[in-house]
C-alpha cells in the first residue's frame, strides 16, 4: 500500500510536467515513451518473480524490485529539476517563487521563501475538468478498461497453471510476452498517433486509439476458451499458439499513449496536474475494483465464462473512446500549449 501511494503520486506530476515541457506535436511520442518504460518494468518484474519466487521464496522478488526504486529516487532527487524555476534560483528567499507547475499540482498555491502556502483543492477545479467532454470520456473508459488488466495480472497465471496444466515458470512467460508486446504496441501507438495528430487527422487518431481496445479481447478470449492441448504442451510449456495470442493481446497498449496525450492537449497547464490526478484515481479505482468484480463473476459463472466477460470490458472502453471523434477537435482547439518555448529544428 505504501509503495503504491509513493509511486502513484509521481505519475500525475510526471505527465503534467511532460505536457508543459513538450509541444502538442511531440506529446504522444513522450507519452508512449513513459508508458513503454512502465511496460518494460512490468514485463521484467513478472519474469523475474516467476523465476526467482519458486526458488528463493515469495519475499525475495519484493526485495529485488525495491533496489531500482531506491536508485531512481536518489537520481530524481539529485538531477531532476523544473526548468521553469531554474532562472529564479538566485531570487531572494523572501520573494515569491512563481512556479506554475507546482501551483497546478498542489491546487493553485505558490511556494514562498518564508514557508509553504497551499490553497485548498476545492471541487471547482474538478468541475472545470469534467466540463471538458474529452476528459469525461477518458475518465469513463478507465473502469471497464482496467477489468481485463485485472484478469491478466491477478488471475491469468493461476488459471493457466490450474486449468490448462502449465508450469508456473511457463505461465509467467505468457504474461512476460504480453508485457513485451504491450511495450512494442505502446511505442507504435505513440509514433502513429503522433503522426496522425500532426497531420490534423484527429478522426483517424481516434480510430487508432480505439482499434487496440476492440481487437485485444479476441486473443485473450481464445486463450481462456481453447482446449488444454492448444495452449499447453505435454511437458507443461506454452504452445506457439499461446505465445501468439499473448503477443496479439498487447495491441491493447495502442490506446495508452494517445489517451494520455489527449489529456495533455485538451487541458491548459494550470489544470493538467488536477486532470492527471483524476485520471490516475479513475485508473486505480478500476484496478482496485477489477479483481472484486471478476471474483463476483467467477462465483456466479465459473472462471472461464467470468474471464470471457471481463475481457469484453475492453470493448466497452473502445465504444466510449470512439466518441472522442466528436469532442476532440473542439476541445483540442481550446487546450493549452507548452510553457517552455520550443526550438525549431
Amino acid at each position: 500500500c505504501s509503495s503504491d501511494l509513493a509511486i502513484g503520486g509521481s505519475f500525475p506530476v510526471l505527465f503534467a510536467l511532460s505536457a508543459d515541457v513538450f509541444p502538442a506535436s511531440q506529446r504522444a511520442l513522450i507519452s508512449g515513451a513513459l508508458s513503454s518504460a512502465g511496460n518494460i518494468g512490468a514485463a521484467l518484474g513478472g519474469l523475474m518473480s516467476g523465476i526467482v519466487g519458486p526458488s528463493y521464496g515469495w519475499r525475495t522478488p519484493f526485495t529485488i524490485v525495491a533496489v531500482p526504486s531506491l536508485i531512481c529516487a536518489v537520481l530524481v532527487r539529485l538531477f531532476l529539476t523544473d526548468p521553469r524555476t531554474q532562472k529564479k534560483a538566485k531570487a531572494k528567499r523572501e520573494e515569491p517563487i512563481a512556479n506554475e507547475a507546482f501551483s497546478a499540482w498542489m491546487g493553485g498555491a505558490e511556494a514562498r521563501g518564508e514557508g509553504l502556502s497551499i490553497e485548498d483543492l476545492d471541487l471547482s477545479k474538478f468541475q472545470k475538468v469534467l466540463a471538458v467532454k474529452s476528459n469525461s470520456l477518458i475518465f469513463a473508459q478507465a473502469l471497464p478498461g482496467c477489468i481485463p488488466i485485472s484478469v491478466i495480472v491477478t488471475f491469468l497465471s493461476d488459471y493457466l497453471v490450474t486449468d490448462q496444466g502449465m508450469a508456473v515458470e511457463a505461465s509467467t512467460a505468457i504474461t512476460a510476452v504480453f508485457g513485451i508486446s504491450c511495450l512494442c504496441f505502446g511505442i507504435a501507438g505513440g509514433v502513429f498517433g503522433q503522426t496522425l495528430w500532426n497531420m490534423r487527422r484527429k478522426d483517424y487518431f481516434c480510430y487508432l486509439t480505439m482499434a487496440g481496445m476492440l481487437i485485444a479481447p479476441i486473443p485473450f478470449i481464445l486463450l481462456v476458451n481453447s482446449s488444454q492441448g492448444m495452449i499447453t504442451t505435454a511437458a507443461g510449456r506454452p504452445t506457439l499458439f499461446a505465445f501468439f495470442l499473448a503477443l496479439c493481446g498487447g495491441c491493447a497498449a495502442l490506446a495508452g499513449p494517445n489517451i494520455r496525450s489527449v489529456l495533455m492537449n485538451v487541458n491548459p497547464s494550470d489544470r493538467r496536474g488536477t486532470v492527471f490526478s483524476a485520471f490516475t484515481l479513475c485508473d486505480d479505482l478500476g484496478k482496485g475494483l477489477g479483481p472484486s468484480i471478476v471474483v463476483t463473476l467467477v462465483s456466479i459463472l465459473g472462471r472461464q465464462k467470468a474471464f470471457t466477460i471481463a475481457f469484453a470490458g475492453w470493448w466497452i472502453s473502445g465504444a466510449i473512446v470512439s466518441q472522442l471523434k466528436n469532442s476532440l477537435p473542439t476541445d483540442a482547439a481550446r487546450g493549452g500549449d507548452s510553457i517552455l518555448p520550443t526550438k525549431k529544428m
